[in-house]
């Protein structure tokens, strides 16, 4: 029976793949409400979309770790620690990168009282927000249910149970 990790890199994973086809196939549609500008003056130029879609690649890039490391297989459970690492990391520099976003603006934004980020504010905080939702469960896993990483009955590399 799969342990609670494995229900979890099942999760996330399915959870990314409405991200990736939004990202890769429909970048314009996906971006336009993050944007701090209103959206009838909204013209999203090529750089914009094309850093959607390398987001989507790179989304559909980890992916794959986490379905590698969901099966109970002697050399797999070892990977899920590297895993839930890796996606970690990338999920808390994204944090204060979004944070930024929400609270900076430039000396000419300042002087005309406008919004100098790209995103909205109220955007860029909820995506800063959506971010500590898997970071604290990943924290979680780590401190204080590490043996969830070991799953539950371990097969060896040939598939039988050791």
């Amino acid at each position: 029976m799969p342990s609670i990790i494995q229900y979890a890199f099942a999760a996330e994973a399915l959870i990314n793949i409405p991200a990736i086809i939004a990202l890769l196939f429909f970048p314009t549609a996906t971006l336009k409400p993050f944007l701090a500008t209103p959206l009838p003056s909204i013209e999203l130029n090529a750089s914009a979309t094309l850093l959607a879609r390398c987001v989507g690649i790179l989304i559909l890039g980890l992916t794959p770790q986490l379905l590698f490391a969901y099966p109970n297989i002697e050399d797999r459970v070892g990977k899920r620690r590297l895993v839930y690492w890796t996606l970690g990391v990338g999920e808390a520099a994204l944090i204060p990168l979004f944070l930024w976003e929400a609270f900076r603006k430039s000396d000419e934004a300042k002087a005309a009282g406008v919004w100098a980020g790209g995103f909205s504010r109220n955007m860029a905080l909820t995506c800063a927000a959506n971010l500590g939702v898997p970071i604290a469960w990943r924290i979680f896993v780590f401190v204080w249910r590490p043996q969830w990483f070991a799953g539950g009955e371990v097969k060896g590399k040939s598939g039988k149970r050791e």
